[in-house]
């Protein structure tokens, strides 16, 4: 068993609250999946307005061509689109269940990796912030502590999704660092925070026996197809793990990347959407032999998208709208939103079409059934078809 699974397992220990724990008096078996495509996709190669001739004229050399694009549609502002070829892992989807948001971003695009994925993750854009991850109020409005394993849970990367949340979060990180800890070191720490935690860890060892027998009843072998190699696919398996042993966490976060591709574009950009079509098709393969696609609804986000124009270091640098995917059992395909137009541009950069929190009501409407949520003021009628 890899180290990725063994924390998984003692992390599930750690954040029980108690050793009765209720697993799911109201939890209602339905996964929300948030993907990182970590240090911001270039939405203009991903999905290509391949019929317009800005496209080739702003990159002579990264354009992408006629065959190595899968045509998904029209859309109004730039003609046909295409699914990059290496995707075609997602071939399954495209007319089944994988929906293609366009122009998506937010007023006042912020261009550092680090401010704008805290935007994205907590809801505010350039001229107002936040301080609590955006879904944070819903799932603790849904699910008390006692009901839940957790509220949410990053698989890899911050806890900056769930910020300042009152409910139940852990980071598999932070608890990576505790993993060496024992009962043993609490009476030698002299640090009070950190005596609490291994007392915290200690007190809890009856419950990591439950817990662990209830995840070594859905062990990765039992998944009905092995998962591809790699990271991504490795954060996936765990997810499966966690959807087919149906432990209580409504929110799971991983990451893929990184995506910032200031040079050697051409050759770096294709493995990563090939890496990342591989792992949620396998992913999507095997929810749906398990039973469970219409379970679970898998969002990606980013930071920002990419420059129109490639540099001279055959990259793209910080730009502002990209494309987003949702995919799921109950996911309706199509392209949805409008492409930004290549012919009206802001400083060079992409003028977003679709604000990013009209997802996030989405989600929290249509898939949390949270119909007064928080986000009410960004609904977009152009997305109500997305989620039957």
């Amino acid at each position: 068993m890899d180290i990725l699974r063994r924390n998984l397992m003692s992390w599930m220990a750690i954040m029980a609250m108690n050793p009765t724990l209720s697993w799911a008096s109201s939890f209602s078996n339905k996964y929300l999946v948030l993907v990182e495509l970590k240090g911001a996709n270039d939405g203009i190669n991903t999905l290509a307005p391949f019929e317009t001739d800005n496209y080739q004229k702003f990159r002579p050399n990264l354009h992408l061509k006629k065959d190595q694009i899968i045509d998904v549609g029209q859309s109004p502002l730039v003609g046909r689109v295409g699914l990059a070829q290496s995707m075609s892992a997602l071939d399954g989807s495209i007319s089944e269940d994988l929906a293609m948001i366009q122009g998506v971003g937010y007023p006042g695009q912020n261009r550092s990796h680090f401010k704008s994925i805290a935007i994205w993750e907590t809801g505010g854009d350039g001229q107002n912030s936040r301080t609590t991850g955006w879904l944070t109020k819903s799932l603790e409005k849904l699910y008390s502590s006692d009901e839940v394993v957790a509220h949410g849970a990053s698989l890899e990367g911050s806890l900056g999704l769930f910020a300042r949340g009152d409910g139940v979060y852990v980071s598999m990180a932070r608890l990576n660092q505790l993993a060496g800890l024992s009962a043993s070191d609490a009476s030698t720490s002299v640090n009070s925070l950190m005596k609490k935690i291994i007392k915290k860890k200690a007190d809890l060892s009856q419950a990591s026996t439950q817990l662990s027998q209830k995840l070594a009843r859905f062990p990765a072998g039992r998944l009905p197809r092995r998962m591809p190699y790699g990271n991504f696919s490795t954060q996936l398996t765990d997810v499966l793990r966690v959807i087919g042993s149906e432990t209580a966490i409504p929110v799971m976060h991983v990451q893929h990347g990184s995506f910032d591709t200031h040079e050697g574009q051409k050759w770096q950009h294709p493995r990563l959407l090939s890496d990342l079509a591989e792992g949620l098709a396998s992913f999507r393969q095997n929810l749906i032999k398990m039973g469970r696609w219409d379970d679970v609804l898998v969002v990606t986000y980013s930071e920002f998208g990419r420059r129109v124009a490639e540099n001279g270091a055959e990259g793209t640098d910080h730009g502002t709208a990209s494309v987003q995917f949702a995919m799921g059992g109950k996911v309706n395909a199509g392209l949805y939103g409008d492409y930004p137009s290549l012919d009206k541009l802001e400083d060079g950069d992409l003028i977003h079409t679709m604000d990013y929190r009209s997802i996030y009501e989405l989600v929290c409407s249509s898939w949390l059934r949270e119909k007064n949520n928080e986000w009410h003021d960004y609904s977009d009628t152009r997305l109500s078809t997305l989620i039957s």
